[in-house]
């Protein structure tokens, strides 16, 4: 146990790879019922203090998540204090024992284990015990899911936190990528793989993800995710945890635009322009086209200077 515990805590640095942060007071004030139960048991370690966060745990757990089993381990990294929160999974297993003449099985109910689709773990580590502990490290294998019943309990409400990297930054970050790399590239397969990822994103609204996650999602190509890569400043910020923000993302791609070989272009909003122009397939000069349409009453006319 002991042995499989030290490897926990040791590994929490390279596996605890989202930037989470306590929620401050509603007024602004520093103070978080989470935190103030972490730096409790920080300060006096025992079943007691480790039992009140047990406890809120408990009240957070969704019964679909079932029963589980909570670890908290505290240590000294030079000067800092460390604390890890991590909770395993309960559920069943079969056990079999083999001698010179049997096998013996048995059905074991209640193992909890370390499911890599399910495990979740927090780690803090300061120095101040007063303004100190109000950032840290977070991994949790159900967070990306679309049910946010599941990928909430742990950090939103348990935890009482938000990821390091808010909505409208991260929302931001991926749609400034995706337009500046439609733009750029001349690969007309990756724009519209771009383009087409851009149109469903307003779908997205309200879920967890990473700018790897989104490219996951819409099963984007190779040559794709390396013309997004190009457009983010740092590999690690593609793994950052965000919420995203429809109406954000809306902001930062509000229009798509088709230009033809005719010299027709065509603008509407990036998430109606399916729905403004319809799109037939259809022959011209031998070759494959696609003829738009459109019907609408004209409000206003322009006579623009560039495309």
């Amino acid at each position: 146990m002991f042995e499989m515990l030290h490897t926990l805590y040791a590994n929490t640095d390279a596996e605890c790879n989202i930037g989470i942060s306590f929620n401050q007071g509603a007024d602004g004030a520093q103070n978080n019922p989470c935190r103030s139960l972490v730096l409790e048991y920080v300060r006096t370690p025992s079943l007691a203090t480790g039992r009140t966060l047990a406890r809120r745990l408990a009240s957070y757990t969704t019964k679909r998540s079932g029963l589980g089993l909570v670890f908290l381990l505290l240590g000294t990294e030079g000067t800092a204090r460390k604390v890890v929160l991590s909770r395993f999974p309960a559920h069943n297993a079969i056990l079999a024992d083999e001698d010179q003449n049997n096998l013996n099985v048995q059905f074991l109910e209640r193992v909890f284990m370390r499911n890599a689709k399910a495990f979740k773990a927090a780690a803090y580590q300061d120095v101040s015990l007063d303004t100190g502990f109000w950032t840290g490290r977070a991994v949790d294998k159900q967070v990306e899911s679309r049910e946010l019943e599941v990928s909430d309990y742990w950090i939103r409400k348990f935890l009482d936190s938000e990821f390091v990297t808010t909505a409208a930054l991260g929302t931001r970050r991926i749609a400034t990528a995706l337009r500046d790399a439609a733009r750029k590239t001349t690969d007309l397969g990756v724009k519209n793989e771009i383009v087409a990822a851009v149109t469903l994103g307003a779908g997205l609204d309200g879920q967890n993800m990473t700018v790897l996650g989104f490219e996951d999602r819409f099963g984007l190509s190779v040559a794709a995710r390396e013309a997004i890569a190009r457009e983010i400043s740092a590999p690690r910020l593609a793994e950052e945890m965000f919420r995203f923000d429809a109406e954000e993302f809306a902001r930062q791609v509000p229009y798509r635009t088709v230009e033809l070989d005719s010299g027709a272009i065509l603008t509407a909003q990036a998430t109606e322009f399916n729905e403004v122009f319809t799109q037939e397939p259809v022959i011209k000069g031998g070759t494959r086209a696609v003829r738009f349409s459109a019907v609408g009453r004209v409000v206003d006319q322009k006579l623009e200077r560039t495309k």
